[in-house]
């Protein structure tokens, strides 16, 4: 399975409404982990693309309000590894696109320090 991780800014604090949940994500760098299967640059540009007909997926909220930035595609990380690594030294927003993965409380990580985040990504994908 290949997974990913989209980098999003958010150049002022939003509120992201879903149909079961609400978010408040502050002013930021965020890094959001999915996964993609045979699909992947279907998945990637629906993440890239401002305006949806329809929202799947939490993400689906937040890249109509914030600036989708960059795209990591790691072809052998899965996504609840990669998430689980994320969440080892990342805040997140709690429950944030992880609605099927028990093991961790989001998917969506603030991003404090860009450099270690993509050394952790790339140090990752290097396994």
């Amino acid at each position: 399975m290949t997974s990913y991780v989209l980098l999003i800014e958010c150049k002022t604090d939003v509120i992201v409404r879903t149909k079961c949940r609400e978010f408040f994500i502050r002013k930021g760098a965020y890094a959001y982990v999915g996964s993609c299967g045979r699909s992947c640059s279907k998945r990637i540009s629906r993440h890239l693309n401002r305006s949806k007909n329809k929202y799947h997926w939490h993400i689906d909220y937040l890249t109509t309000v914030c600036e989708p930035i960059a795209v990591f595609v790691m072809k052998c990380v899965k996504e609840k590894e990669l998430a689980s690594l994320l969440s080892e030294n990342n805040a997140y927003v709690e429950k944030f696109g992880s609605s099927d993965d028990r093991n961790v409380k989001s998917h969506l990580f603030i991003v404090s320090d860009l450099q270690k985040l993509c050394s952790t990504i790339c140090d990752k994908s290097r396994e």
